[in-house]
């Protein structure tokens, strides 16, 4: 199928960046911007006078320290293109909302620039992610479409003369923290999350604490029709949506806690449920005799929400919602490991009372759990019940297999609807070609049972993708 079509990247000559748009502090933006570029020309010059200047264009982005005052840049960077293909929809739908058959090429550039000077670094990331073939996609959103994006540009301290601060970063970034459930950058999907702010890693007593303040940022554009067309325009983030709290790691990094609030309000651009929501998680690893490991992660959730965005929805209500996650899991032979596992998330089926219990994610991502997103979207983190295998095999540096098998059920069903959603299988495999070149093939089969027999499209679902990725 990737024969029959050639496309090639296309990049905006529009694209120029306004620190009026960039963010929703324009003097933020500015002073940003301002200070990566001082810091980038102060330190070249000092750098090109003494005759220190090193430069490391390598896979990992890693400049190789040799001591002294010097400026290390490092730039590094990948292509991905990556074909799929869905027949039939797995959720219920009709032949008004979207077709039967569902194929897209999508592309992402990665340019990762590094500027760093003893214990100050600058970092800058531009992303372009685009999406081909799927005209008239009611699918395709700005999770998958993202064009020439600055997705990260911040400046990162490290104190030396502190016993507890490791680092201080301020500025757009991606953030990823412990299990990724709540919240976390992409690695299937097309384009990333991301949030401007400031984070402060430290240690306690050997424990990791990092403390967090930031805006999460929104994609734009956010229409169907600018998506469609790959078209771009600077992502924002709005002080009416904000997040704190802290991660926290034991010394032996088997205890891992999540700390969250999240507080939005609607905005002139902005229009949100209004979530005030306090989420905290507890996950804890074991790993016993024999090659034997367990985990589990308990997260509860409480606050006020609304059931819609719409202008007219003012109605609060209460959130009570939690989601349990284990595993347990055996080392099998040299190279693989095959766990047993299961998932119990909170769900609602009745929008007219007055309390929600729906699991909302926050800017988790689920791929790693529930399968391929994007065009396959896989099953989302709420009303859920499920259990399932495993196998994860490494038999060779150069090849990573995954097998999986869930079985999966409405925790609360809708009215008049059997809770059994279906048997889905999975399989992906990753071939290193060379050390900077990766392919991929993989897919997912979803056996509907009666819930998801519904809607125009009730057979089963069959999904493959495949795809390469060069680094540089």
């Amino acid at each position: 199928m990737l024969a029959q079509h050639c496309f090639l990247p296309y990049f905006s000559t529009r694209a120029v960046l306004s620190s009026q748009t960039f963010i929703s502090q324009p003097l933020l933006t500015l002073l940003l911007a301002s200070l990566f570029a001082f810091f980038t020309f102060t330190l070249t010059a000092n750098a090109s006078e003494t005759d220190k200047y090193q430069s490391n264009n390598s896979l990992n982005g890693n400049a190789k320290k040799s001591g002294g005052n010097q400026l290390h840049v490092d730039v590094s960077g990948s292509f991905r293109v990556r074909y799929e293909s869905l027949h039939n929809p797995i959720f219920p739908t009709t032949r008004e909302q979207r077709e039967q058959n569902n194929e897209r090429i999508s592309t992402r550039v990665i340019l990762n620039t590094q500027v760093s000077y003893n214990n100050v670094s600058a970092t800058l990331d531009l992303r372009d992610s685009r999406a081909f073939l799927d005209d008239n996609d009611p699918t395709l959103k700005a999770n998958q479409v993202n064009t020439l994006e600055p997705v990260q540009l911040f400046v990162s301290y490290t104190p030396t003369s502190s016993s507890y601060i490791n680092a201080v970063k301020i500025g757009r970034m991606e953030l990823d923290y412990g299990s990724r459930r709540l919240l976390a950058k992409t690695i299937y999907r097309n384009a990333t999350n991301s949030y401007d702010g400031i984070v402060v890693d430290a240690t306690f007593s050997n424990w990791n604490i990092s403390g967090l303040y930031i805006q999460p940022v929104s994609r734009f554009p956010n229409d169907a029709e600018s998506i469609d067309s790959n078209e771009r325009a600077f992502d924002k983030s709005f002080s009416e949506r904000r997040m704190f709290g802290a991660y926290i790691t034991s010394p032996d990094n088997n205890l891992k806690l999540q700390s969250y609030w999240l507080k939005e309000d609607d905005g002139q651009e902005l229009a949100t449920t209004n979530r005030d929501l306090y989420t905290l998680s507890i996950d804890y690893t074991k790993a016993f005799e024999n090659g034997w490991k367990g985990n589990v992660e308990l997260v509860g959730q409480t606050g006020t929400a609304r059931e819609t965005n719409a202008v007219n929805d003012s109605l609060d209500k209460d959130v009570r919602a939690y989601m349990l996650f284990g595993y347990l899991g055996k080392k099998v032979g040299a190279n693989t490991f095959v766990r047993a596992e299961f998932d119990y998330i909170s769900g609602d089926n009745n929008a007219s009372d007055d309390t929600i219990e729906n699991f909302d994610s926050l800017f988790g991502v689920r791929r790693f759990d529930f399968g391929p997103t994007d065009v396959y979207q896989a099953m989302p983190r709420r009303n859920l019940k499920t259990v399932g295998l495993r196998s994860i095999s490494k038999p060779s540096s150069a090849h990573h297999v995954l097998l999986g098998y869930k079985a999966l059920w409405y925790q609360k069903a809708p009215v008049n609807v059997d809770d059994f959603i279906g048997h889905q299988l999975e399989a992906r495999w990753r071939y290193n070609v060379q050390p900077n070149l990766r392919l991929a093939i993989g897919g997912a089969y979803l056996f509907k049972g009666q819930g998801f027999e519904r809607g125009d499209y009730s057979d089963n679902s069959a999904f493959l993708f495949t795809g390469a990725m060069y680094s540089f």
